[in-house]
């Protein structure tokens, strides 16, 4: 890759970006103690409706793991203070990551500070500077450590901007690996950056570095040119209960080992009694609340994407214990194998059971002997439920799941379903079922 790259390239003419202004000073100081919470703990969060909460791991589960299946987990996370705070089914939280130890190590060995690595540093702007507006990044603290800083504040898998790798050139003392960077921020060189840097596999400066070890990068270039280690979300698998000391939310998750994220591999590392940092999300579309008891609904994911439809069941049972009217509710499912990747199978009976829900209809994509491989057959082969619920004006249909993959496809089927039914063109019923999610009767939680 590399040698190929200067090959394509060599002796020609490159257009690079201006250089970026160094304005950022990285200042050992005195004996100052950092704060114990999270580095990001008192930052602004994305769609924040409280403040970062601290809670301990109650229970971490495996609940399904083997060959040709994502391992998942189930977590309930226990607050140390309740904060006052009533989430529905539906809601999500934000979870404060951590890169992992050996992304943290690489970047202190390549940047020589091992033997810094924990001595507290003044952060800030470079008095003698020439850039207009320069300011601190909101997410790195004025006072911290390097260890602390690249693990809990900058996103290391984050794939390099053009000009960070056009300063990163400066850092460079090998002729051919000061080429290689300037290839790739260069005009002419847009596709070998679309070909090499866009597709790091998730490993972003880590990656980069790799390909040219004499660059060592100044922790400055880094803190002004990495983007932010931002929270990740989950869907909040549990109903809220008044009363106690302090609310549980309960997620689960899954981990892919052929491609990691930096949260997972964070979560999947905790044990019972480990601290966590986290704060519930602003109420989206995609809410089931007391107000929707009586509606009949329609609840379609895959994987751990029926994680938020255990909390609206909950909800339900909660309600029909105390004698509440409920709603039809109706259940659509896929999974890989019936018997070895079955999310909460026995909870899901249990509800069928009781008349907390009333159908479930599942799909397994890997099953050799089985009908329905996916969610789509399924609702096909249910389409006069489908077109009922549609056409009910006190009834909602929920989808949950991938946004460039599963939402899209459901969208789909439902429009096709509604265009056989009514004979009515497909784009006509398109429009309509875009109209529906205007009006919050078919509601998405969607996943990016």
């Amino acid at each position: 890759m590399f040698s190929e790259v200067l090959l394509e390239f060599e002796e020609k003419k490159l257009t690079l970006p201006a250089l970026p202004s160094n304005f950022i000073v990285v200042q050992e100081t005195g004996d100052v103690p950092l704060q114990e919470s999270h580095l990001q703990a008192n930052v602004t969060q994305p769609f924040g409706v409280t403040k970062v909460l601290e809670a301990y791991v109650t229970n971490s589960t495996t609940i399904a793991e083997g060959e040709d299946v994502k391992t998942v987990h189930d977590v309930t996370l226990k607050c140390l203070n309740d904060p006052g705070h009533r989430y529905w089914p539906g809601d999500t939280i934000g979870i404060l990551s951590y890169n992992t130890n050996s992304d943290v190590e690489f970047i202190l060995d390549r940047l020589d500070l091992h033997s810094q690595c924990d001595n507290v540093c003044n952060v800030g702007i470079d008095p003698n500077t020439t850039k207009k507006g320069a300011k601190l990044p909101l997410f790195v603290p004025s006072v911290v450590n390097y260890r602390r800083l690249f693990k809990e504040c900058l996103d290391l898998h984050a794939v390099p901007k053009k000009l960070l790798i056009r300063s990163l050139t400066t850092c460079t003392t090998v002729e051919n690996d000061r080429r290689f960077l300037e290839i790739l921020c260069s005009k002419e060189g847009n596709s070998a950056y679309e070909r090499y840097v866009q597709q790091l596999h998730g490993k972003g400066i880590i990656s980069l570095l790799e390909l040219v070890p004499s660059c060592r990068p100044t922790a400055a270039i880094l803190i002004a040119h990495l983007p932010r280690l931002m929270p990740r979300p989950y869907s909040i698998a549990n109903t809220y209960r008044e009363g106690g000391d302090s609310p549980a939310v309960r997620f689960l998750f899954s981990h892919d080992a052929n491609n990691p994220g930096i949260t997972t591999t964070y979560l999947r590392g905790l044990e019972k009694g480990e601290k966590v940092y986290f704060y519930f999300r602003q109420s989206s579309a995609f809410v089931y609340k007391d107000t929707d008891l009586r509606c009949n609904i329609v609840m379609v994911g895959t994987g751990t994407g029926m994680s938020p439809y255990l909390s609206f069941l909950e909800r339900r049972a909660d309600a029909l214990a105390k004698g509440e009217t409920l709603g039809r509710a109706e259940l659509f499912v896929g999974f890989r194998y019936r018997e070895r990747n079955y999310l909460c199978r026995d909870e899901i009976k249990e509800h069928l059971k009781m008349g907390v829900l009333d159908a479930c209809y599942e799909a397994f994509s890997r099953d050799t002997e089985t009908q329905h491989k996916y969610v789509q057959s399924q609702m096909q082969a249910k389409r006069a439920e489908i077109i009922a619920n549609i056409r009910n004006p006190h009834a909602l249909f929920y989808v949950c799941g991938d946004a460039k993959v599963l939402l899209p496809q459901i969208t789909d089927t439902v429009v096709n379903i509604l265009a056989e039914a009514s004979e009515t063109e497909e784009e006509d019923m398109k429009t309509f079922v875009d109209g529906l999610k205007k009006d919050g009767k078919y509601r998405e939680d969607v996943w990016l």
